[in-house]
């Protein structure tokens, strides 16, 4: 996985963000990450839990950024989440 300036540069190359919008989704994905370890250190839940929990950060993350992006972006953006689901 990547990290957060990784995929940061990734959607800045793919999405032409602007110095704004990069500014606004870089701590989105520092408290995704931040999230993910969280969860992948809690031992009390089960792989199924824990699957579901990430699911919904995944979720979040994507709902926020999406709120950053414009429309043409926005569109580009759902395109890739789908390619990675295939």
């Amino acid at each position: 996985m990547m990290n957060p300036d990784e995929q940061l540069k990734h959607l800045t190359k793919q999405l032409d963000l602007t110095a704004d919008q990069q500014a606004q989704i870089k701590p989105l994905l520092e408290s995704q990450q931040q999230q993910a370890m969280q969860l992948h250190q809690d031992q009390s839940l089960s792989q199924q839990d824990r699957r579901s929990k990430m699911m919904a950060i995944h979720t979040d993350t994507k709902s926020k950024i999406e709120a950053v992006l414009n429309d043409t972006q926005k569109q580009k953006y759902e395109e890739m989440q789908a390619k990675m689901q295939e």
